[in-house]
Parts: structure tokens; sequence; C-alpha cells
């Protein structure tokens, strides 16, 4: 991660030090005036101005109002993989962030992908690596769920959707980290808080123990979620493996990591007692060359595991890393309440099957 970026996340959107507050208050302005666009653009949804197309099948959107971090696609696996225990048959549909496809793309189907990271993006090769259904990355996210429908699917699961007005939904799970948190660019905050008037369901995800503290007045049902690691996974000649987390303890282990916030999974690493002894922090979504591979390979020469995500696992496998020595930390959500949260969610898909509102709920943020 670039010094400017961890800068501005470490030390001006938390406030830190009298740099950190000094810069924060200069961006401050500009946050006042990103946030006079986003209610613009909220009540011109609100009014009719703009207007959300409608899918054929139910949309049920995972978002949240921050910048990375929160826990989305994880998030959205899990969901998707309880509407699939409840007889469902979801589509997982993201924009497939870094990828050159410029139509919507059928990532993986049945648990085979059928495509490129170069194509679709890092984080649509992983869900397409752990889920067992239809994957689709589409910039228009309306296409995607036409190409779900296609695919024989009854329900969009939509990545990240929080703020892509553009495609009705029929329940809008939001995921919330901090409560105490500045618009763009003085904080990590893509809308304000009162943009939960939206949702359907809050999820306040606790990192280290610790929630998002008071959302207000939110009139959607509250459930509480936490992510921990569920296993290690290694890419055997293209097969992904579980291996168990135990093989942590007591090794002395480099991370590399291209994700927004590195923090949690150090943490996570640390709880499973290894020691880590080098750090490679990357911008999220970097693509790793050949020369990124050798500079990897160097610094971790003396450490018994190179430990990463498996976002960046669908990159880093194609090199040559020493057998069982590039791990992947997979990670899942354990939700409070999540057999309430699923029939909430179906609750809502079975009423935009019976031909009850569908669509965005144009309430202003």
């Amino acid at each position: 991660m670039s010094g400017l970026k961890s800068f501005v996340r470490q030390r001006v959107w938390a406030r830190e030090g009298i740099d950190g507050k000094l810069a924060w208050m200069a961006l401050w302005p500009l946050s006042v005036l990103f946030g006079v666009a986003i209610r613009l653009r909220s009540g011109a949804y609100a009014i009719g101005i703009f207007r959300a197309a409608k899918a054929a099948l139910p949309v049920v959107s995972v978002g949240n109002l921050s910048v990375g971090g929160a826990g989305k696609t994880p998030f959205s696996l899990w969901l998707a993989g309880e509407l699939q225990r409840r007889g469902r048959h979801p589509a997982i549909v993201l924009r497939g962030y870094g990828g050159s496809a410029r139509q919507a793309t059928v990532v993986a189907s049945e648990g085979s992908v059928l495509t490129t990271v170069e194509a679709v993006g890092d984080e649509a090769i992983m869900l397409g690596r752990r889920f067992s259904g239809v994957v689709v990355a589409a910039r228009r996210r309306s296409e995607g769920a036409a190409v779900a429908q296609a695919q024989g699917c009854d329900v969009v699961v939509l990545d990240d959707g929080f703020q892509h007005r553009r495609l009705a939904r029929d329940c809008d799970i939001v995921l919330v980290t901090s409560s105490r948190a500045s618009l763009l660019p003085a904080g990590p905050l893509r809308e304000p808080r009162s943009a939960l008037r939206r949702a359907d369901a809050v999820v306040r995800v606790r990192k280290g123990g610790e929630g998002p503290g008071d959302l207000g007045v939110v009139a959607a049902p509250v459930f509480e979620a936490t992510f921990a690691a569920t296993a290690l996974v290694e890419s055997v000649q293209g097969e992904w493996q579980e291996r168990p987390l135990g093989l942590l303890a007591g090794r002395r282990v480099a991370t590399v990591s291209g994700i927004a916030d590195p923090g949690p999974f150090h943490d996570m690493v640390r709880q499973w007692e290894a020691e880590i002894v080098e750090m490679i922090a990357l911008e999220d979504h970097h693509n790793y060359t050949v020369e990124d591979w050798r500079r990897i390979a160097n610094q971790t020469r003396q450490v018994d595991l190179v430990l990463t995500t498996e976002k960046d696992l669908v990159k880093l496998e194609v090199f040559p890393f020493a057998r069982k020595k590039l791990l992947a930390l997979r990670i899942a959500p354990a939700v409070e309440g999540g057999t309430e949260l699923v029939d909430l969610v179906c609750a809502r898909i079975e009423r935009a099957g019976q031909g009850g509102e569908h669509g965005d709920k144009s309430r202003t943020a």
C-alpha cells in the first residue's frame, strides 16, 4: 500500500495525531460538497428524475456505507449459500472490478470457473472458486441479472450493490463497520449514515471484539456479525484444497495482501499463534507481476509460510512458490440471528415473486 494511502487510512480518517487532524480539517470542505452531491442524487431517485431498471428476478443487495474492508464479498457468498440451502437458485452478480470484459460474463457455473482473472477481476474468480452456483461479472448489473435469469437462476445476490441505484432491488442488506466516520475524502464513507433508511436489514460488523457503536435511529432490524478464519487454502495444480488452521501455530510467516484494509487479516493470523515477521501490503486489487513475485520470493526466503488472502491467491497461484509454502486464509461470517435474517430475505423474495413490491424503495438518504 502506498505511503499516501496508508497515511490517509491510518491517520487522516482516524484523525490520529496532529498531522492527521490537520489533514482531516483540510479535506472536510470537500466532504461537505460530496455529501451535497450524494443527497441530490438520492433525491433524484426518490422523485423519479433518475429511474432504476427492474430485473425480471428478485434482487438482494449486500452493501455498506464505507470504502472497502466491511466483508461484503464473503457475506454475499454466505448469503447465497444459505439461499441454496433453502432450495433457491441464486446467482452472485458483481461488477468485476479490475477486469477487462465489457459485456456481462458468466464467471462460473456449478463450481467450474469459465473465464480468467484478467477478464473479470480477482473477486469474481475467487467467488467462482468458492460458490457452487452461478457467478456473473457485469459493469451494468442489470445485464448481469438478465444473464443470471438465462442461466436458470431465480434470485440475484448483488455484491456491493447499495450505492448502485441504477438496478432496483427487493432487499437491501447493509454492513456497517464504523459509526464515527466522515464522508469521502475526509473519511471512508460513501454515503451518510442517514442512507440506512433505505436498508431492509443492517448488519453491525464487529472487528477485534468491538462493533460500530450507536447507529442512531434505524428502522430496519439490526443483526450482529463477526468474521473469522475457517481454514487455510492451498492451490495444488490449480485446485484449491483446504488445510487446517493449526498449521499456523508457532510458524514464522510473511503476509502478502492486496486488499483495502489488511489490519483484520493480520489480526486473524496472529489469533492462530503465528509470528508475522514480514508484511507486504500492496494496493487493493494489485496485479502481481514477475518482478513482484521475485521480490516476494526474495523477502520470504527465511519464513516458514507465505500467507495471503483468497482474493490474492487467484493471482499468486500462477507463480512457482515452494510446495506448501503459499497458503491463503479463508474467512467467513458468523451472523447472530442468521436464520432470522435469511427468513427476512426469503420473505422479500417471495413477495417479489408474487407481484408485491418489486424494485428500489425510493427513500432518500
